[in-house]
């Protein structure tokens, strides 16, 4: 009786065993199935992301560009293409020769008719929220030649004068809620655009340019809130 009793107590924990196996795969098949579920959420999540920063980068992007095509525009239709340098992050520049006489800070006559539409069209690029949303700075960059002279107090001088100049014919660009958008600086002869010391290449770096700035706090806000939200999907 006790062999018989000893072998069925045997079977009794070898029975007992086999549930307790199958119960710890069955967990494991389902840490794996929810390990995965989340893989598959974050990818999800991860793939909407990037598409939000692509889709903000290009917003961002398009704003630099459509500002940029609309001095363009009016520069060219006054002073014609040839005059227009379009260069690196959008930047519009004019040969600084159309604005000022040689040596000069004061705007000319000719120059002043060139600028007096632009304040006018600044007014209304800065009064569309889907672009002023973005918009930092409408910075006016002075630039000279080699020429031996003090290229920097010219340069910077040439730059205030353009937003001063502006501010006058458009009075309303002189309140805070425009203003605060323009910024004037001087380059002197340090940003050439043409090498060489020829006459044309000189010309070309006497320059006025108009550089489009976006407000880099507010871009990376949106970044921030974007990569809070994916922490937190992982959390």
């Amino acid at each position: 009786m006790r062999g018989r009793k000893s072998y069925y107590r045997g079977e009794e924990q070898a029975a007992s065993f086999w549930p307790s196996f199958t119960d710890m795969m069955a967990t494991i098949v389902l840490v794996m199935l929810f390990v995965a579920l989340i893989a598959f959420v974050q990818s999800i999540f991860d793939a909407y992301a990037q598409r939000e920063i692509k889709r903000e980068m290009a917003q961002v992007a398009a704003v630099k560009k459509h500002i940029a095509d609309l001095i363009q525009e009016e520069l060219e239709e006054r002073v014609g293409e040839d005059k227009i340098i379009r260069g690196p992050n959008n930047t519009i520049s004019i040969e600084g020769d159309i604005l000022f006489e040689t040596g000069q800070a004061e705007i000319s006559e000719q120059g002043k008719a060139i600028l007096r539409p632009l304040a006018v069209a600044f007014q209304r690029i800065i009064e569309l929220e889907e672009i002023s949303q973005y918009l930092y700075i409408i910075l006016i960059e002075g630039h000279t030649d080699t020429v031996p002279y003090d290229n920097w107090t010219l340069s910077t001088q040439r730059a205030v004068a353009v937003v001063k100049y502006l501010f006058e014919v458009n009075p309303v660009l002189a309140h805070d809620k425009y203003a605060q958008y323009f910024a004037a600086t001087g380059y002197s002869e340090f940003k050439p655009i043409a090498e060489g010391d020829d006459p044309e290449s000189l010309q070309q770096n006497r320059r006025i340019s108009f550089q489009i700035i976006v407000d880099d706090e507010k871009w990376q806000q949106k970044m921030y809130q974007l990569l809070d939200g994916e922490l937190q999907a992982v959390e």
